[in-house]
């Protein structure tokens, strides 16, 4: 008996040591250092890559209050930097616009406003009817406009569908809000408007309408740009929230925090966590050369420099380094299309591991050389001799 109790023992103590093995090695050290619990979900990504460094629930779908009128707001301000609309074109308010419950820029129905005025009023208070007005009067009809979110949302990546413009029945996930804050964050438009604090819009009657940006992170957080608030009985307090610094910038997403307070400190806790522990390391910019004068066979050109695809930016702790190496062929053959990628510059992190890859391509088209193009590269060479 007492040899079986013994075991027992034995056993029992082998499984919780186990157990705390197990939750020890799937420990997450970077939200080890945050408290994210007071959130239904919860992330930070470096701005452009948007590599994520802190994360809770970022691919489940939630209610989010006001912030599902983003994707609306995100196809108002690329029209206007696409040159579709103009912001000082005038814009007469539906009846439909003038409905829109929540954060509302006090417009009627008929009214006749600046784009701007309603322009100021969307991005700083995310009100619903001048982000309604504004995209009718982008897209010409309100279907048509719904047709262009929702197809906006499929080439950013993002699994979730536009019923109306109000945004209203929109869910979306901590991942879906990051990818919307990354698109918002490259908008002139946008970033006009979103880190003002207090401003004013005039009706067309004389009235003025007072604007006070809730975001409280503009005034206390250094850096932020924006990016936007909601709350609501179901969706509890929501953030998406954009802070730069340097050549570093941050999105920082928090749903579903129990109050207004809760979700600024979370937001600041976070963003302020990163700063510290991150640096924001630029590897390539689009177009920018990574290899000059690579030699080519057969073409107009003996060479030609390799530029990078895309845009590349890497994560590292701080005071960690990256080593960048290249996969080519020794000669590139003609034709070569600036099109075409021709190879690919891979950086490491310090443990060895692959961290980002990008493709190269020509700097520009090198045609495959005639026959009259190699007799007189033959003719000038004897020439030289």
């Amino acid at each position: 008996m007492k040899r079986s109790m013994v075991r027992r023992i034995t056993s029992l103590l082998l499984a919780m040591l186990c157990a705390f093995c197990m939750q020890t090695a799937f420990a997450e050290p970077e939200n080890a250092a945050v408290n994210l619990s007071r959130a239904k979900s919860a992330a930070v990504a470096e701005a452009s890559s948007l590599s994520i460094v802190l994360a809770k629930e970022v691919d489940t779908k939630l209610d989010v209050a006001g912030l599902a009128r983003l994707p609306v707001l995100l196809y108002v301000c690329e029209s206007i930097d696409a040159g579709i609309f103009a912001p000082t074109a005038t814009v007469t308010i539906s009846e439909a616009a003038a409905a829109v419950r929540g954060p509302t820029a006090f417009v009627e129905p008929y009214e006749r406003i600046s784009a701007e005025a309603l322009l100021k009023a969307a991005v700083m208070i995310l009100a619903g009817d001048a982000i309604q007005a504004l995209a009718e009067a982008c897209a010409g009809t309100s279907g048509a406009a719904l047709a262009a979110v929702n197809a906006r949302l499929s080439s950013l990546s993002i699994e979730a569908e536009c019923m109306s413009l109000s945004g209203e029945g929109t869910r979306l996930s901590a991942n879906d809000l990051l990818k919307l804050g990354g698109a918002l964050a490259k908008s002139e438009t946008f970033c006009a408007y979103s880190a003002n604090y207090m401003d004013e819009i005039v009706h067309e009657k004389g009235n003025r309408t007072e604007l006070v940006n809730p975001n409280r992170l503009i005034r206390n957080t250094t850096g932020c740009f924006g990016i936007a608030t909601g709350s609501s009985a179901e969706a509890g307090y929501c953030g998406l929230f954009g802070v730069r610094r340097a050549e570093t910038a941050y999105l920082c997403v928090v749903t579903g925090a129990p109050d207004s307070a809760a979700r600024f400190s979370m937001a600041q806790e976070m963003i302020e966590y990163c700063f510290t522990a991150y640096k924001a390391t630029a590897l390539a910019r689009a177009g920018e050369v990574l290899v000059e004068a690579m030699p080519v066979r057969g073409g107009t050109l003996d060479t030609v420099d390799l530029v990078a695809g895309t845009d590349a930016v890497l994560l590292l702790r701080q005071g960690e380094t990256y080593e960048r190496g290249l996969s080519l062929p020794e000669i590139l053959t003609a034709p070569l299309p600036a099109d075409r990628a021709v190879g690919k510059a891979y950086f490491t992190g310090p443990d060895g591991t692959v961290v980002a890859e990008i493709d190269l391509f020509p700097k520009s088209d090198v045609s495959a050389a005639t026959l009259w193009e190699h007799v007189r590269r033959v003719f000038v060479y004897w020439l030289h001799a």
